[in-house]
């Protein structure tokens, strides 16, 4: 995510000097970010338009800090800020059905500077977007690991049985619960899978997180899916 939403802000930035013009607005179905200044020669004003789905995104390092209008634009699912900006259950509007508003689907001024973490729970995919998006490079996250991990069902401890680090989850095949120790700072607490399985009473599943801190220590619990495990850009 981090590397998309950097790569499209240089290059509409480009762009933007090479027409001499006021840049469009991004697309809806991807990222994309530009920056532009006003005749009268005041700061730039930079527009960023682009998705996140499930797992922790931390301003400045996976997406421009800003000030943010999240809308809610696939299934539903739990938002909260390390900052206290946000702290909402959001979902797309079809989710709420039976004339019953049981999600948010917009929500304005989500103040979210550099260092703040942005997450996201249950499937709910949020696109992001402001006119006021930081234009600092975002920074690199500091990790050694290179190399990915597929766990099956099992108890597992980050640096016993796999290296320390933070790591983006895909479900390969199956579908069951998977936990983390360290569930309510930076890890995991969800049903991930492939396939709805409602009959085994299971609705909905992720099939993707981002991020995921397993620090020395941390005790991951996997049962009835089998995961990739890719080290977090």
């Amino acid at each position: 995510m981090k590397k998309t939403v950097c790569a499209l802000l240089c290059f509409l930035l480009c762009l933007s000097l090479a027409a001499c013009g006021t840049p469009q607005d991004a697309p809806s179905d991807g990222p994309g970010s530009a920056a532009s200044t006003d005749e009268g020669g005041e700061e730039p004003s930079t527009h960023a338009d682009f998705r996140l789905i499930s797992g922790h995104h931390t301003a400045g390092v996976d997406f421009p800090a800003g000030t943010y209008q999240l809308n809610a634009i696939q299934w539903s699912g739990y938002v909260t800020s390390s900052n206290g900006a946000v702290n909402a259950s959001m979902g797309f509007e079809q989710h709420n059905t039976n004339g019953v508003n049981m999600y948010e689907s917009v929500i304005d001024g989500v103040e979210l500077p550099a260092g703040t973490v942005l997450s996201l729970s249950g499937g709910v995919v949020l696109r992001m977007i402001t006119d006021n998006a930081d234009t600092t490079p975002l920074q690199p996250r500091e990790q050694e690991i290179t190399e990915p991990v597929t766990l099956t069902a099992g108890r597992f401890v980050a640096g016993t049985d796999f290296p320390a680090g933070t790591y983006d989850f895909t479900a390969i095949t199956g579908i069951g619960n998977v936990e983390s120790s360290n569930m309510h700072e930076g890890g995991i607490s969800d049903v991930m899978g492939t396939t709805w399985r409602i009959s085994e009473g299971f609705g909905f599943c992720v099939a993707d997180y981002e991020n995921i801190e397993l620090p020395e220590g941390a005790v991951l619990n996997i049962a009835g899916v089998e995961l990739l495990l890719t080290p977090s850009e």
